[in-house]
């Protein structure tokens, strides 16, 4: 993006809401220049190729909850983008195939660990859209500790009725599901068909389109998504519930339905509870768009397990509690993913980053939305000790990686805080944040998409900035010294990072009790400072991600 010089002398200077001199200006537009392409991250960018197109499921089960089993079946229609002479596709190796279709022709196959190959022989007819059925059945995996670990969640309610979850995200859908188990593949609808015992109701994604007794002894359920859908957020739930429902007034004035299974039991306690799901939606409206698949309705599912971001379908089991901060958790976190995570989705785990950072940004966001922002900072600084800095979020690209740390959410979330406190500018940042979901909206992204979109809608280059913050585990550090000179006092500093080109302008004391901008680089600069108590400088508290170290200049 090229601007002209008169121009962006312009938009910066508007952007600007102090007083700074001539020598500031020039160093914003040093830091501020036009994105260049020069200008990249440090790891191997790889560009996952998807190798089916156009995929839809048609899935359908009978759960048997005290043999802690199913039966069942999946439809999977696509176009292929390279056809070959085999299908591969995902089922974990503890469940059993009872047989394979392709395009309604018996096929073999053959099974690999968790991966099923079909051979595709010349006497099968090859259409533009593929169908593959797989019928099959058994005893899917058992979470031990939902929902980080992978599986089923088989329990009783206090009543002692079957209370059932699933949860994903680690091992995959294929722990429970044939399918195309990959996160830069995506249904773009999925049906489900659950059968489950009388008396108990199957709650899934999108929209419930029919129900009915089956006269042996299963109620059938079948809920249908219309939106692009990551495989870890198709789920079921299974339980004795009661439905509610209300309706939050959308900012155009359009009624966005909203959908509470609960125990029945809980009824009472979770109408009152879930009430702070309103506001939250005004909010996250203001800053993000409209809830994005706000054709099905938003519902929140009591689960066995503390949550999850299943789409249009979030779990919740986090006891109806508040926070110190007067809102639940669970509720907030697991339902800003509606918008990062399965609105706009990673391509691979090693980018999970943008699923995690911008959430929990999300929540500090929430806190300001009913708070004020002097609250909000407070909410982000009880999270500041909770970053560990022990590795780089972004490492080498590997497709399943394992997070063994928290960064990912509390340090991704202060990184956002950074930048905003950076570019200085409310006004372009929201409109930024704002910008962004609704460009990537129902898409599947890597990192790389999220600098380039940052740099060229805030017109800064912000590669080196997020290279230090995400390709490092260290966090730049301000090393200053303060050196008293003719009665007065004389600031040197400079930013050490892991990025030559990082340069980043910080709020500081320079006056008495006045803060004023710098921009610190990787050389020592010297500034005056008008006054003798060198306890009145420091830096702007609760904005930067950054180490403040005093050190000898000399």
């Amino acid at each position: 993006m090229q601007l002209d010089l008169i121009k962006f002398i312009s938009i910066v200077c508007k952007s600007i809401c102090f007083s700074r001199g001539l020598s500031l200006i020039v160093g914003i537009l040093l830091l501020f220049s036009t994105v260049s392409a020069k200008h990249r991250l440090n790891r191997k960018s790889i560009q996952l190729n998807a190798e089916v197109d156009s995929l839809s499921y048609a899935i359908q089960l009978r759960i048997f909850p005290e043999q802690k089993r199913l039966q069942g079946s999946n439809k999977m229609v696509f176009k292929p983008i390279h056809p070959k002479n085999t299908i591969e596709f995902q089922l974990h190796a503890n469940l059993n195939i009872d047989s394979i279709t392709l395009n309604r022709q018996h096929i073999n196959y053959s099974r690999s660990s968790d991966n099923v190959i079909l051979q595709v022989l010349k006497t099968h007819k090859r259409m533009q859209f593929d169908t593959v059925m797989v019928y099959y059945n058994g005893n899917p995996i058992v979470s031990k500790n939902p929902p980080w670990q992978p599986g089923f969640v088989w329990s009783k309610d206090s009543l002692g009725f079957p209370f059932i979850g699933l949860a994903c995200e680690s091992e995959g859908a294929n722990c429970w599901l044939p399918c195309f188990d990959a996160w830069n593949i995506e249904p773009l609808q999925v049906k489900l068909t659950i059968d489950v015992p009388e008396g108990l109701t199957a709650v899934a994604n999108g929209q419930l389109i029919g129900s009915g007794n089956l006269n042996d002894g299963f109620h059938r359920f079948v809920w249908q998504t219309h939106y692009p859908i990551n495989h870890y957020g198709i789920t079921l739930n299974i339980g004795k519930y009661t439905h509610l429902s209300d309706r939050y007034t959308r900012m155009d004035k359009a009624q966005l339905q909203l959908n509470y299974y609960v125990l029945s039991y809980h009824a009472q306690q979770a109408a009152r509870h879930f009430e702070q799901v309103k506001p939250m939606m005004r909010c996250f409206e203001k800053f993000l768009g409209e809830y994005p698949f706000s054709n099905e309705g938003y519902k929140l599912v009591e689960t066995p397990y503390w949550g999850m971001e299943h789409q249009t379908c979030v779990a919740y089991g986090n006891g109806f509690k508040n926070n110190e901060f007067g809102f639940d958790f669970i509720i907030i976190h697991e339902s800003a993913h509606e918008w990062f995570a399965n609105s706009i989705t990673a391509q691979s785990r090693s980018d999970m980053w943008i699923h995690e950072s911008f959430t929990t940004y999300m929540e500090s966001l929430f806190v300001e939305c009913m708070a004020g922002p002097e609250r909000a900072k407070t909410y982000l600084l009880n999270q500041y000790p909770k970053i560990q800095n022990q590795r780089p979020i972004l490492e080498t690209f590997g497709i399943n990686r394992q997070y063994k740390d928290n960064d990912i959410y509390y340090k991704g979330a202060w990184i956002l805080h950074t930048l905003r406190n950076c570019i200085d500018n409310d006004t372009l940042w929201f409109n930024a944040l704002f910008d962004f979901h609704q460009t990537f909206k129902y898409q599947i992204i890597r990192t790389e998409d999220v600098v380039d979109f940052f740099s060229a809608r805030c017109r800064i280059e912000l590669a080196p900035f997020f290279n230090s913050y995400l390709c490092s585990k260290n966090v730049p550090v301000l090393e200053y010294d303060i050196i008293h000179k003719n009665g007065l006092n004389e600031l040197h500093f400079r930013l050490k990072s892991n990025q030559k080109e990082l340069e980043m302008p910080i709020k500081m004391t320079l006056g008495k009790n006045r803060f004023e901008t710098i921009i610190a680089g990787p050389e020592w600069q010297l500034t005056d400072l008008p006054y003798t108590d060198e306890s009145l400088f420091q830096v702007k508290p609760a904005s930067y991600l950054i180490e403040i170290k005093r050190r000898k200049r000399f």
